[in-house]
């Protein structure tokens, strides 16, 4: 196999876009640098004839990268980033962490120049153009993209590890449709963001369940839905004064603990099932006063660090790089909240 771009540019300590830019022969590129290109690609080639494959590099550059929106479930994956960094230093991972607003088409065109001098990206995107223009151009330059938790299927990204969203979705649904019964009612389902393929693929795996199963129930969606304590709550009683039939509400994304609170508050809890994602004190702590119904959670810091192995094998071309786990949905409720 020959040298890739992604080896000269470890050998000649360059980024890959500099190494694509001197095998261009761009003049743009100082001469020095230039010629410490040619000096690696030569060395790899004299390597690989003689022994087959030159020695892999001591660590591989990984940057994690997270949308800057206001998610409490994603400042927890931020603080697992930060906790796993013992286990990325055992496998030759050297992490790098960021926060990027890919809402902004000019600040995903800045990131993607800087992304380009990494070996491999971790990424949580969110559903833009540009945001798949990013991945494309990482691809082509030989950085391999791996998506966590929310995925682009239709992008050029390497893989994807996070749970199957719409199972869980399913999930959500079937519990639903059997704490309920045979009760005839609305069922509001709300999302925090309409650019998170995961709780689109949520909103449609419980919707599904919901129109095969359990005609009884007529479901709305929410979206845009307001995560904070305060915007969920007013959001609540918005719709507890549009449909008086709620008899649940299935929170995709964030502001379970603001929808549920409202409720006790009102005292309409009694009355309308409450499922949401994401386990935490708070929300453990609510499942066992019966505020919350369900939890469905997932292993978070797991897949961050199945996703750092996932983009280190495709560093290395271990064969089988796809052979990644899908991670179960985990479900809670009050007898087992605080297992």
């Amino acid at each position: 196999m020959p040298a890739t771009r992604m080896m000269i540019a470890r050998r000649a300590g360059v980024s890959v876009a500099t190494v694509d830019r001197v095998l261009r022969d761009d003049q743009a590129v100082r001469p020095e640098t230039a010629q410490r290109v040619h000096v690696a690609l030569a060395g790899l080639r004299d390597e690989r004839a003689s022994r087959g494959r030159p020695a892999k590099p001591s660590t591989f550059r990984v940057a994690f990268v997270l949308p800057q929106v206001n998610s409490r479930f994603l400042d927890h994956v931020e603080r697992d980033i930060a906790l796993s960094a013992s286990f990325f230093r055992e496998h030759r991972i050297t992490p790098s962490f960021y926060r990027c607003d890919f809402a902004s088409q000019r600040d995903t065109a800045v990131f993607t120049e800087e992304a380009l001098d990494y070996d491999a990206l971790v990424l949580a995107p969110l559903d833009y153009p540009w945001v798949e223009r990013l991945i494309a151009s990482l691809s082509e330059a030989d950085v391999p993209v791996v998506t966590v938790f929310s995925d682009l299927p239709g992008s050029s990204r390497a893989a994807y590890v996070g749970v199957d969203n719409r199972i869980a979705g399913r999930t959500a649904g079937l519990l639903m449709g059997r704490f309920l019964g045979s009760r005839i009612g609305t069922v509001a389902v709300v999302s925090g963001s309409s650019r998170l393929h995961d709780q689109l693929e949520r909103r449609t795996g419980f919707s599904q369940v919901l129109e095969e199963d359990f005609r009884n129930l007529r479901w709305i969606a929410e979206p845009d839905f307001a995560e904070d304590s305060d915007g969920a709550g007013l959001a609540i009683q918005g719709l507890l004064a549009r449909h008086v039939d709620l008899a649940g509400v299935y929170a995709t994304g964030g502001g379970i603990p603001g929808i549920a609170s409202a409720l006790i508050e009102s005292g309409d809890k009694a009355r309308v099932v409450v499922i949401g994602h994401g386990l935490s004190p708070e929300t453990r702590a609510q499942l066992g006063e019966r505020a919350i119904d369900v939890i469905l959670d997932q292993d978070v810091r797991g897949i961050v660090h199945w996703a750092g192995l996932a983009a280190v094998n495709f560093l290395n071309d271990v064969r089988g790089a796809l052979a990644i786990p899908t991670p179960e949905t985990r479900i809670y409720l009050r007898e087992n909240a605080h297992a």
